[in-house]
C-alpha cells in the first residue's frame, strides 16, 4: 500500500518550468524582418518665412528711409509676374498644365531675379504668391530659382481665389 501511495503522489507534481527557448527563437527571427521591412526616408526641410503683414510695416513708430522693395512673384495660369515697388512688372510666360517652370523658363527667372537683386542691393526677401491649384513642385522649382538669383528668404503667399 505504501508504494502505491507514493507512486500517485509522484504522478500528481507538475513541471512548472517555463520553456522560452521557442519564443526566443520567434524573436530571433523577427527582429531582422522587421528591420529589413522599416522605411528609412531622408527628410528634407525648406526654409520659408511668413510673408510681412502690410499693417505692421505703417504700424512702425519710426519709418524706413528708404521704401522696401516688397518683391514678388505671382503665378498667374499663363504667366509668371514678377513685380515691386519702384519696378516694371516682368511677364514671363508659362506653359499651363505643367509640374514646374521648364529649364528656359527656370533660367529667365533667375536672370529676372539677379538682375533685380544687382539693382537693389541688401535685397534678400522675396514672395511666391501661388494660387491654391499650384502644385508643390512648382513652388519650389520657383524657389529654387530665387535663392540661385541670391534671394534667401523666399515666402509663400496664397493668392485671393477669382470668384
Amino acid at each position: 500500500m505504501r508504494a502505491r501511495g507514493r507512486r500517485q503522489r509522484k504522478a500528481l507534481t507538475v513541471n512548472t518550468d517555463l520553456k522560452l527557448m521557442p519564443l526566443m527563437n520567434i524573436i530571433i527571427a523577427l527582429i531582422p524582418m522587421l528591420l529589413l521591412s522599416a522605411v528609412f526616408i531622408e527628410v528634407k526641410v525648406i526654409e520659408t518665412n511668413l510673408p510681412r503683414d502690410a499693417d505692421a510695416s505703417v504700424a512702425q513708430a519710426t519709418p524706413p528711409a528708404v521704401v522696401p522693395l516688397d518683391l514678388a512673384v505671382h503665378v498667374r495660369p499663363d504667366m509668371y509676374v514678377i513685380e515691386g515697388h519702384g519696378i516694371d512688372p516682368f511677364l514671363i510666360p508659362r506653359r499651363s498644365g505643367t509640374a514646374s517652370p521648364d529649364s528656359a523658363t527656370a533660367l529667365q527667372l533667375t536672370r529676372v531675379l539677379q538682375a533685380i537683386v544687382t539693382s537693389h542691393p541688401g535685397t534678400t526677401d522675396v514672395r511666391i504668391v501661388a494660387e491654391s491649384r499650384t502644385r508643390y513642385q512648382e513652388v519650389i522649382s520657383l524657389m529654387d530659382a530665387a535663392r540661385a538669383a541670391g534671394l534667401v528668404s523666399p515666402a509663400l503667399e496664397g493668392a485671393a481665389e477669382d470668384v
